[in-house]
């Protein structure tokens, strides 16, 4: 289930997934040099262990006349669960591979026990409070779970069926109709997993396995790319009254344009079933497919977020400019309406500055004089009913003026709407008036300049907008035009390149290798072949002619 790529000496360079093996015989850990219970890490940087991969389906019973086993505690069921187990599962009945799992899981427990009561030592360097606290920091101590994924338990060397992969184990467990990834214990599995749900994996795994490699191996299973749709917002974009001056996208001829393609698969698995596909003759069609649009996707998602970038840019700057051009409108409507109800109540606003002044003049306290007007409002005195706040220190007054001209007096429990307007106690109410006009039109000046302004950014932010539009656009179809990819010479028959990046050839059928050693083989060449009658031709091409 795994695919490793090394150098001359076993050094690990790439690997599909990293993994482990857990050394469980008690033969110096089948011969790689590591103790009973260790773990060999498959890993980038790491020595593949050769040796030990290749021998770990023997530890069940395969060691020979190197270990000799004392058979006074053993009785025949053991030995019929360890003929069983070197099997693999699919050779088991339900009985036996309960008990298996249930072993298995057992172990695991007695595992998390013992690295859970090492780890205070590890961690805390001693076994006190205070020792714990000075390296640990006092914080949580993480603990070992005891718990297996039924998916990774069937992943464990012993099950047998370990080299199915994830993927087509996850296949069989979803048609035996049981959760990949519930959670088993070994005190659990009596009724998370019991005994009589084992039968169905196992035919499971047996029919539905071998089904699937079956057609892999003939090559007769065909080959699918996964792919989600994309979301079409582009459509609505467009519509929108800011994007009207943009340039719209160009046709796309490409035929995966509306699609995001996400894995290319030899067989429609089980965990495949919600998604939706493209199906192809064959698998090496279908990968070819993928590749060949999986660069044009990318630069075409590119594009994509470059253009969404742009429109969003010039969706911001309309924003602000619309915000400003309010914010100086709501300004204008607020010096309008104070002027005209201050010149509406100048009278009574005379007569409240008026007292105001007065009471300064004669020195009258602030607070003394804050005072005053409480008095004469709980008073009900009309013109200090009319003072809402003092402010002093700006040499102003808040004036509560009611808006006859906006009240509906058809209901007679209505009142008229209120509106606070802040007048200079220095000034009389129609130099106040005044004063409130002029700021009015220095306000609406103020807006047609901005608007002057707005108009000039928003043509360049539009211009910049349609430049960088026509830039993503044109990246598009520079991707819709692309030729698609030379098939060379050697891709007619088997072919791989080394590590050390040669290139080795080899024949499907007796024509081909009949071609290779006529026109291919060229001196310098290595030529490869086994004495086993059928055995392809391999050419191992030299870098250059010698």
């Amino acid at each position: 289930g795994n695919i490793i790529l090394t150098d001359g000496e076993y050094r690990i360079l790439a690997l599909l997934r990293t993994h482990e093996y857990e050394v469980k015989n008690e033969n110096d850990g089948g011969g790689v040099g590591v103790d009973n219970g260790d773990e060999v890490k498959v890993r980038v940087g790491n020595v593949y262990p050769v040796t030990f991969a290749t021998t770990l389906s023997m530890e069940k019973g395969g060691a020979g006349d190197d270990t000799e086993v004392s058979n006074d505690e053993t009785n025949d069921g053991d030995a019929d669960t360890d003929t069983a187990a070197s099997k693999g599962i699919v050779a088991m009945n339900s009985s036996e591979a309960y008990n298996w799992a249930k072993a298995e899981l057992v172990a695991v427990h007695e595992k998390a026990l013992i690295m859970n009561a090492k780890q205070p030592d590890d961690n805390g360097g001693g076994q006190g409070k205070k020792g714990g606290k000075k390296k640990g920091g006092g914080g949580k101590k993480k603990t070992m779970d005891d718990s297996v994924a039924l998916k990774a338990l069937l992943l464990k060397p012993t099950s047998g069926v370990y080299h199915y992969g994830p993927s087509l184990i996850e296949h069989c467990i979803r048609s035996a109709g049981l959760d990949p990834v519930v959670k088993l214990k070994h005190d659990n599995i009596d009724y998370t997993l019991p005994e009589a749900s084992w039968e169905d994996l196992i035919t499971s795994l047996r029919e539905e396995g071998s089904r699937v490699i079956e057609n892999l191996t003939s090559g007769e299973s065909g080959g699918f790319i996964l792919y989600k749709p994309k979301a079409n917002d582009n459509d609505e974009k467009k519509k929108d009254e800011n994007n009207s001056l943009l340039p719209s996208n160009v046709a796309n001829t490409n035929p995966h344009s509306d699609k995001t393609l996400l894995e290319f698969q030899p067989h429609l698995l089980q965990q495949h079933k919600e998604q939706q596909c493209l199906k192809y003759s064959t698998f090496a069609v279908a990968t070819d497919e993928f590749f060949s649009h999986l660069s044009s996707q990318k630069v075409s998602h590119r594009a994509d977020a470059a253009e969404a970038a742009a429109r969003e840019r010039l969706a911001k700057i309309q924003a602000d400019q619309q915000r400003r051009v309010d914010g100086l409108v709501k300004e204008q409507e607020r010096w309008r309406e104070g002027a005209q109800l201050v010149e509406a109540h100048a009278e009574d606003i005379d007569r409240a500055l008026g007292v105001i002044n007065s009471a300064l003049e004669t020195g009258m306290d602030w607070e003394a004089l804050e005072q005053l007007v409480s008095v004469e409002q709980a008073n009900e005195n009309p013109i200090a009913l009319l003072i809402h706040a003092l402010k002093l220190d700006k040499d102003e007054v808040v004036m509560a003026l009611p808006d006859i001209d906006d009240w509906d007096d058809s209901d007679p429990d209505s009142l008229p709407p209120i509106h606070h307007v802040a007048v200079s106690i220095k000034d009389s109410a129609y130099g106040n008036a005044r004063t409130m006009f002029a700021q009015y039109r220095a306000s609406k000046e103020k807006e047609e300049k901005t608007m002057e302004a707005s108009t000039v950014a928003l043509k360049a932010a539009e211009a910049k907008a349609k430049q960088q539009l026509a830039e993503a656009q044109k990246q598009k179809q520079r991707v819709q035009v692309m030729p698609q990819r030379k098939v060379y010479w050697f891709e007619k028959f088997a072919w791989f390149i080394t590590s050390d990046n040669y290139l080795v050839v080899a024949g499907k059928d007796a024509q081909q290798n009949e071609q290779l050693v006529k026109k291919y083989l060229r001196p310098g060449d290595a030529y490869l072949h086994a004495e086993v009658h059928g055995a392809a031709t391999c050419i191992l091409r030299a870098k250059r002619r010698r």
